[in-house]
């Protein structure tokens, strides 16, 4: 919508397997064409975005690869950074730089009737780059994010996917394995959801509308959030030390 509006674009083209998304897009004027199939969109593209859940981006970008012209730049929009940049430097040509792009707007589980220009207004897009970057394509990627209205930010891929797991993943584990475990009480009382307090009822609640594609971000970023782990393994440990033989204080200076 961005790249039309703005005339940044000669020409967008959109690639769906979806026969529905590809009729929506026409009719709502998104794009200029929509196909089905990649050797007919890809061909002729300067610039391609691939938009797909986490886990299927590494298999995508293997699709595509064979389809795109020599100069081509690539991207993504996805939430794992490290192991996406890996399989891009292994499958696309050096001619075919890679871009690793995340806007983090919250909007994956979001239908095409929800698109809007504005979506990416004043929202972060963090761009992750290997070491073999491509100054020419990095600063092409970052004027259409800043024509989208972006802030842009540039962060190791190692980093960036440390950072989401403490922002997203961890929290995400957590609430399911607290749901889980006051599941396990109804071994006690039939009706324990009863009892829940205003705080389960919440995490109940969040747990409820967790899209189904979350196991599979879990493992495709299971590296970041072993890592992760091993510091609130310690800080676990260090709470149950501080509840079996420290006092109040060491308990209120640990929280």
């Amino acid at each position: 919508m961005i790249l039309r509006k703005k005339r940044i674009a000669k020409e967008v083209v959109g690639i769906d397997t979806d026969k529905t998304i590809l009729t929506k897009v026409v009719h709502r004027d998104i794009v200029d064409q929509a196909v089905a199939e990649l050797a007919e969109g890809l061909p002729q593209a300067d610039l391609v975005v691939i938009a797909v859940p986490t886990h299927s981006t590494s298999e995508v970008l293997a699709s595509v690869a064979p389809h795109l012209k020599a100069g081509a730049i690539v991207c993504d929009v996805g939430r794992l950074k490290g192991p996406v940049l890996e399989k891009a430097g292994e499958i696309l040509a050096d001619h075919n730089p890679f871009v690793g792009c995340h806007p983090v707007v919250y909007m994956e589980d979001k239908d095409i009737d929800e698109a809007y220009p504005a979506l990416f207004q004043n929202r972060p897009c963090i761009l992750t780059l290997d070491k073999g970057r491509d100054e020419e394509a990095v600063n092409r990627v970052k004027k259409m994010w800043e024509a989208a209205g972006c802030k842009i930010e540039e962060m190791d891929p190692e980093v960036h996917d440390r950072l989401f797991s403490v922002l997203e993943d961890i929290p995400v584990l957590l609430l399911r394995l607290i749901r889980k475990t006051a599941g396990q009480a109804n071994r006690y009382v039939d009706e324990v959801e009863d009892y829940f307090s205003r705080e389960l009822k919440e995490i109940a609640k969040i747990d409820t509308t967790l899209s189904p594609q979350v196991t599979e971000r879990f493992w495709a970023n299971r590296r970041s959030i072993v890592h992760v782990l091993a510091y609130y393994r310690l800080k676990l440990k260090e709470l149950s030390e501080v509840l079996q033989g420290g006092s109040l204080q060491d308990l209120q200076k640990l929280l």
